[in-house]
């Protein structure tokens, strides 16, 4: 083999290598780069009220549950809707929070979105609490689910 064989004999197989190399990258780029959300569903919380002057007394807050929407992608999404997911023998497949309806833009790196989910008329899905999952819909129509519950919510008697 001459020097001309040599040189053109390495210069092939790093460019082979570098080729697949550049793929790889682009590919793992393309991949972390996409538009991600976590969904958490919380019962039972207690809001914290404001503090009030001595010698007056409120009653106790009543318990909330509490859904978090975060962006954990690298692109921002906007949120159409959150809400419950329910069993499908249910009159209606899902509960839609209000608050949520306006929508919401998340970008990288923004705080959650929190909607609260009050106790109220939840107990006639007492029976199917493990079945109940939060939801987040974003402008490209995909949903994202939270974990079903593990911990049996107090409204579930």
């Amino acid at each position: 083999m001459n020097a001309v064989q040599i040189i053109s004999l390495v210069t092939g197989i790093l460019g082979a290598l570098l080729g697949t190399a550049g793929l790889i990258i682009s590919i793992r780029a393309f991949l972390r780069d996409r538009p991600k959300i976590t969904v958490t569903l919380n019962w039972d919380l207690e809001p914290i009220a404001k503090p009030l002057p001595i010698g007056v007394s409120i009653k106790k807050p009543d318990r909330i549950g509490v859904v978090s929407v975060t962006n954990v992608g690298r692109r921002a999404i906007h949120i159409v809707v959150v809400g419950l997911e329910l069993p499908k023998h249910y009159e209606y497949d899902m509960l839609i929070l209000k608050e949520s309806m306006p929508g919401r833009r998340l970008g990288e790196g923004d705080p959650p979105a929190k909607y609260a989910v009050t106790h109220d008329k939840m107990d006639k899905y007492k029976a199917d609490w493990k079945k109940l999952r939060a939801f987040a819909e974003d402008g490209a129509g995909k949903k994202y689910y939270s974990k079903f519950p593990q911990k049996k919510p107090s409204w579930a008697g």
